[in-house]
């Protein structure tokens, strides 16, 4: 017994209705039920004047239109969409090469900034607290955790949330103690075991502070994991390349696909009078990481994720909440985004464009172009509207690339 889908309605523009986009499915029980596309349907826009309208409230103040429903898949994701259907077998070979970020979490643990002093202080011994946002954020279990303490600078290290990075930008850097040291392609994890009999004895203090909180917090469930290995959880802090030249970043979660390129430099924290200058730069798990020797590459790609036509056709895709589409992942990577080719002229062009983009932005940002804007939302739409003429010309380029490789 199937269920046969005859008409489908999307609520998702109809307001007050439910705290989470709607749709109403209709359909009846057969025995060997089949699907036929299209499937009739509607999509009702519009506000209502109170919860649990009447008929006749709604019939007076909802706009209707008959569509017509289509399945599309891209690559191994399928799913309704208006417009004709979209079927593209092939996804991106990026898809194995982007990563998700370590586990620095929870963040009271890793996440810190400096504490001055009017005599200053040591910028290879610097003094450390939990930073103030990992403080104001903490979940229930962490809530007025702090940890203080001094730690070697070599053990400092930079990285990004998902709200820190702009269309082509990046609002700064968090700065974080990660216990781990390069090796080759790769780091090793440094225990407290290990900081001890090296000499490091100041991240060992610091480490035997995180394993005694994890487990006073966690309870039962310390003794499955223990604080170290949830950091490296499944190698996604150690299997980062420190050696890698550029970094193409973007958020796991967001309205829109946002990307940004971070080039192998030295990356300070300006305190006070003093800096400090972080080790290396380590993703986070909220964001997706490709990294690449090759600067052409990073640029190529991240012309093609900021493209307007690529967040449209993820759209589909993505799961929706209170706030609108939210989860994206690996969902842009099912789009046949073709392996980077120097003898392509779109190629090279878009590598071109993302230079230029990535410029203007760090322009804008550094003549103080956000001023007191400080919604993500808003900073990012102001991005994209002063690069409007930009995006329209990656969007020229990046469609027919699209289509060739579908």
């Amino acid at each position: 017994m199937g269920l046969q889908f005859e008409e489908i309605w999307d609520l998702e523009s109809v307001e007050p209705l439910f705290n989470v986009p709607s749709c109403i499915l209709f359909g009846r029980k057969e025995g060997d039920a089949k699907v036929a596309y299209p499937i009739p349907g509607q999509v009702l826009r519009g506000e209502l004047p109170r919860r649990n309208a009447t008929l006749s409230e709604a019939e007076e103040s909802l706009a209707v239109e008959e569509v017509q429903f289509f399945v599309s898949k891209l690559g191994k994701r399928s799913f309704w969409s208006t417009g004709g259907g979209i079927k593209v077998e092939e996804e991106s070979p990026y898809k194995r090469l982007f990563k998700n970020g370590a586990t620095i979490y929870p963040r009271s643990f890793w996440f810190v900034e400096v504490k001055t002093s009017p005599l200053g202080f040591n910028p290879s011994l610097p003094p450390l607290e939990t930073a103030e946002r990992a403080k104001k954020q903490a979940k229930d279990v962490y809530k007025g955790l702090v940890l203080k303490g001094n730690v070697e600078s070599r053990f400092l290290y930079a990285t990004l949330l998902s709200t820190d990075l702009l269309p082509f930008g990046l609002l700064g850097y968090r700065l974080v103690v990660l216990p781990i040291e390069p090796n080759g392609p790769g780091y090793i994890l440094v225990t407290a075991e290990k900081a001890h009999n090296e000499g490091f004895v100041y991240l060992a203090k610091w480490l035997e502070k995180v394993q005694e909180e994890w487990e006073r917090r966690r309870g039962e469930k310390a003794e499955r994991i223990n604080a170290l290995a949830w950091l490296d959880y499944q190698r996604k802090a150690t299997s980062q390349d420190p050696q890698a030249k550029y970094r193409v970043i973007y958020p796991s979660s967001g309205t829109h696909l946002c990307a940004h390129v971070v080039e192998d430099q030295p990356i300070e924290f300006d305190i006070g009078e003093q800096k400090v200058q972080a080790k290396g730069f380590v993703a986070d798990h909220v964001t997706y990481c490709f990294e690449t020797s090759g600067e052409d590459e990073a640029y190529y790609l991240v012309a093609t994720l900021n493209a307007p036509l690529v967040d449209r056709l993820i759209k589909p895709m993505q799961a929706r909440g209170l706030w609108g589409p939210r989860h994206i992942h690996k969902k842009v990577l099912d789009l046949p985004i073709p392996q980077f080719d120097p003898s392509e002229e779109a190629h090279l062009k878009l590598a071109e464009l993302g230079r230029a983009c990535t410029q203007k932005v760090a322009d804008w940002l550094e003549a103080g172009g956000p001023g007191q804007v400080r919604s993500i939302g808003k900073l990012r739409s102001m991005v994209r509207q002063m690069l409007a003429e930009e995006l329209r010309e990656i969007d020229e380029w990046v469609e027919p690339l699209l289509q060739a490789s579908g």
